[in-house]
């Protein structure tokens, strides 16, 4: 009950900061943000990174760090600034793991990986397969294909630790990230239709 009551609150509190994140800083936002995640019939793409094959290796700039940090590293992190959904994913759905990008200390870009027994919208996750997720790249940093280069670099962690399968998720009306996921050498392998939050879940 504490977990569900946390993360409604979360959800509830970072949703308007999203919703601004993604379609701007106006009230439509809110609206477009409801709408898509509630009503609207969708259509979303499963795409696969297999593991044991080559996996590509797209260069970070230098003046880049990853780190993997500890939750209570994220807590200093996110503490005392304004940050979007996908910095909280800790608190919605009880993930331990992400990867952040700094430059010069500054926040750049976060995803989040999830393992088997970790919940997920629409899989149910296997042993030896992760699920990269709740990607953002944050505004003064884009356009240098930072999701691309960090789902090839995780893709390549994961390979390292002996995973097999590495999985993305897209909305088909997405081509932005549709291609981020295929500069990373992922590739399609099903689609599954969601009204609302509701769909089916695959066992991948």
């Amino acid at each position: 009950m504490l977990h569900l009551f946390n993360k409604i609150l979360h959800t509830t509190r970072e949703m308007q900061k999203t919703a601004y994140h993604h379609y701007g800083e106006n009230p439509l936002s809110i609206i477009k943000f409801i709408y898509y995640g509630l009503f609207r019939i969708n259509t979303f793409i499963i795409f696969l990174n297999d593991l044991e094959k080559d996996i590509k290796n797209l260069d970070l700039d230098n003046e880049y760090d990853v780190i993997i940090p500890t939750m209570a590293d994220l807590d200093n992190i996110r503490a005392g600034k304004i940050l979007p959904r996908e910095f909280y994913y800790d608190k919605i759905h009880n993930v331990i793991t992400c990867f952040i990008v700094l430059r010069k200390k500054e926040i750049a870009y976060i995803h989040w990986v999830y393992f088997q027994g970790d919940y997920s919208r629409f899989l149910r996750i296997q042993p030896k397969t992760a699920e990269i997720n709740y990607a953002t790249t944050l505004p003064k940093f884009r356009g240098n294909k930072l999701s691309a280069i960090m789902f090839a670099y995780t893709s390549n962690y994961l390979k390292n630790l002996g995973y097999k399968k590495a999985i993305v998720v897209a909305n088909e009306n997405n081509p932005a990230v549709i291609k981020t996921f295929l500069m990373a050498g992922f590739k399609e392998i099903k689609r599954v239709k969601s009204i609302g939050p509701f769909n089916r879940k695959l066992s991948i």
